[in-house]
């Protein structure tokens, strides 16, 4: 019996040993890395270091947005609802009163103890806000104003999610069954709001007694606010360089906020469920740190250059580790983004933008447009686009209007203020296209340079009303151009002779020809985030193969195809295509793809093909004589006053072509009454249209422009005098010199 009591007891001991080895063998083996990280966890505290985001420059250099050290003013929700004066009467009242007096007393004679000992709290409330709107450059209404936003905004969220945390309560219990719901408190009814989100060093020295003597109240906390330095420019249009009733003497200064603003970008501090999701700072099944992902409280660019290069922008927290016993053990510095360099010029882009202003006049429908479809003195969209042919940067890119606050509800609709029109607006490009179907048409071979076509005034023999060349107008006698060549046609912009061009290259030929120039290709400036797969940039439309099929079996593709000779039909582009096209035609069919940012090169969808010798020069010659000669339809303005040219600058060279193209109808607010309603829609509107290239006098090409504007009628009424603004920046900001 002793021996086998023995035995069994060894047993019990030996499972139980076995059963200590095995689990010495999981926590020390299976499980010793988790136990020990989790212990050294405990030993350890880690701080993240911050880091800062990279600068955006222009191409010379000039600063246009970076990051500098300031200060956030933060005051508590308690602060702001004056929670905290209610909070702070009621602790004294219990305090006078004794304990068990106030616990006998009646909710009465408690709030009138209360009320009674609350001034002094509600004075120091006073202050508190009078200080912080000093600091902060507020006036008693934008505080005000500031204050009622945070409030509104809590509430709503706090009223959202109590009704989510109701319906859980509900769910779980029963409505009207259980406990009573109570609803708990979010945590921006517990936390500090910033009241002041950009303070600099001094003002905010004076608020640090507050910090001290009531830190509940508020805290003032280091920050990287976003700034750009060239965040205004007066430019100085000289007034007797404009047309018509606008021209005067003397200067009008022309205040233009952020130049390039549109193009930059802007930021915001709120981190957004999608950044996390692109990027999360902390990996959620493996826990890996990315120190360039987004935590709570980063920076994130919500637009322009800013969105698209937001990974190169960004930067890299930095770590510190610190050990409870050796103090700090590792220490990571933080690594800021990298700048990104832009191609624009910030002073010819400030000129643009001042040009365009619609204070100028060159935006407004003007007498001189003869645009009866819209009411003289009406604001005009418009966008220009200035292209280093070269190398294919973008110099610069302006549009109007670019600030929605300054436009009636009624009108932002009408003229989307948000849009970088350059990139972003899509027109017709009419007969801005005739240089480079006539360039395509003599490389392919079916025309000379030297042959003569006749123009009848419509290119259907039966049908003269359809396909009609401009001049072939009753306010014009029904006149025609007679017999003309190449260079001719195109400085007199005669329809017929490139609706025969359209119908002999045919649809199918002359759509991958235009192709080939950029019409309806994506062109990636750096506008698009490369994680995104919604590009910026607008790509227009031609007809496709698929198209051009189904256009053949109905019959159509020949009408189609003349109409495409002229820049109508089934087509659209961007200015910034325009200018692209023509600086590819300058390099006689050579593509560089156009950049926005120095070292982004977009990956092109058309490869370019070399175009005849004899092609381009005839495109050329004509388009100079657009400009020089009389009869060329970007010559001169016909004034009340008498012709006007429209180039009026010397020592340049131009060669340039206007476009009138037939838009869609355009919503406006017809009547004036502050909407604009479903039947409000002007009909029979065209976009004007000038398209150049322009270099020293006596020198290459340097620069291909484009000027959309939108609605405006008659491209060289319209578009001319702006253009002619856009050369004489280029001038006086030294772009045109001649090279050394």
């Amino acid at each position: 019996m002793y021996h086998r009591r023995l035995r069994l007891l060894a047993g019990i001991l030996g499972v139980i040993m076995v059963a200590l080895l095995v689990q010495a063998v999981r926590l020390t083996v299976l499980q010793g890395a988790a136990h020990r990280a989790t212990a050294e966890a405990r030993l350890t505290r880690r701080q993240w270091l911050p880091t800062w985001r990279g600068d955006i420059v222009d191409r010379a250099g000039r600063v246009l947005a970076q990051d500098q050290p300031r200060w956030e003013v933060a005051v508590s929700w308690d602060a702001i609802t004056g929670q905290w004066a209610e909070d702070k009467a009621t602790s004294q009242a219990r305090r006078d009163l004794g304990s068990a007096v106030w616990q006998a007393a009646s909710p009465e004679v408690r709030a009138a103890a209360i009320a009674a000992r609350r001034g002094p709290y509600d004075e120091i409330l006073e202050r508190l806000w009078q200080e912080v709107g000093a600091a902060g450059g507020l006036d008693q209404d934008e505080l005000d104003g500031t204050l009622n936003a945070i409030r509104s905004r809590v509430q709503h969220m706090a009223a959202v999610v109590w009704d989510q945390q109701r319906r859980r309560h509900e769910a779980r219990f029963g409505a009207g069954e259980g406990p009573a719901f109570v609803p708990r408190p979010i945590r921006e009814q517990a936390g500090a709001h910033v009241i002041v989100p950009d303070l600099r060093d001094g003002p905010a020295a004076s608020l640090e007694i507050w910090t001290a003597d009531y830190p509940e109240l508020l805290s003032l906390r280091y920050a990287r606010h976003r700034a750009h330095p060239q965040a205004e420019a007066v430019v100085e249009v000289d007034l007797s360089t404009l047309p018509g009733p606008l021209q005067g003497d003397g200067v009008r200064a022309v205040r233009v906020d952020r130049p390039g603003g549109q193009l930059v970008g802007k930021v915001r501090s709120e981190v957004w469920e999608e950044d996390r999701a692109r990027r999360p700072f902390r990996d959620a099944g493996t826990g890996e740190v990315d120190r360039g992902g987004y935590r709570t409280d980063d920076i994130v660019g919500s637009s322009g250059v800013e969105r698209s290069q937001e990974d190169v922008l960004r930067g890299d927290v930095g770590e510190v580790l610190h050990d409870h016993d050796l103090g700090v053990r590792d220490r990571v510095a933080p690594k800021p983004g990298r700048p990104v360099h832009l191609t624009i010029d910030t002073d010819l882009q400030a000129r643009l933008e001042a040009v365009l202003d619609p204070s100028i006049g060159l935006t407004r429908v003007q007498s001189w447009h003869e645009n009866a479809a819209v009411a003289e003195g009406t604001q005009l969209p418009a966008s220009v686009v200035v292209l280093e042919i070269e190398t294919g940067e973008i110099v610069a890119m302006a549009s109007t209007p670019t600030a929605a606050g300054d436009l009636p509800a009624s009108e932002r609709a009408a003229l989307q203020p948000w849009l970088v029109r350059g990139a972003q607006v899509v027109a017709p490009p009419g007969s801005i296209v005739k240089p480079l179907v006539l360039a395509a048409a003599v490389t392919e071979g079916v025309v000379a340079v030297e042959d003569e076509l006749v123009c009848r005034g419509h290119h259907f023999e039966d049908q003269p009303g359809m396909a009609r060349c401009w001049i072939y107008r009753p306010r014009y006698g029904l006149a025609t151009h007679g017999r003309l060549g190449a260079v001719e046609a195109l400085a007199r912009s005669c329809n017929c002779w490139f609706y025969e061009l359209g119908e002999r290259m045919g649809l199918a030929r002359l759509s991958d020809w235009l192709g080939r120039f950029g019409l309806g290709e994506p062109l990636d400036i750096g506008l698009t985030p490369s994680w995104s797969d919604q590009p910026v940039e607008v790509r227009g439309t031609r007809p496709r193969e698929e198209e051009v099929a189904d256009l053949r079996r109905s019959g159509e593709a020949t009408f189609e195809s003349v109409m495409l000779g002229i820049g109508q039909g089934r087509t659209a582009w961007t200015p910034l295509h325009a200018a692209d096209a023509y600086a590819t035609l300058a390099r006689h069919g050579r593509c560089v793809p156009p950049t926005l940012v120095r070292g982004h090169r977009g990956a092109a969808t058309h490869q370019g093909r070399p175009l005849s010798p004899a092609g381009v020069a005839a495109a050329l010659e004509g388009l100079e004589d657009v400009v020089s000669e009389s009869w060329g339809t970007g010559h001169h303005l016909s004034l009340p006053t008498g012709r006007a040219p429209i180039f009026g600058q010397e020592g340049v060279r131009i060669a340039a072509k206007t476009g009138t193209a037939q838009a869609p109808p355009w919503h406006r607010d017809v009547d004036g009454d502050g909407m604009v309603q479903p039947g409000e829609r002007l009909g029979g509107v065209e976009h004007a249209w000038v398209v150049l290239l322009v270099g020293p006098e006596g020198g290459d090409f340097r620069y291909a422009v484009a000027v959309l504007v939108e609605y405006g009628g008659s491209g060289g009424r319209a578009a001319g005098p702006i253009a002619d603004q856009v050369v004489r920046a280029l001038k006086e900001t030294g772009l045109l010199e001649q090279s050394p």
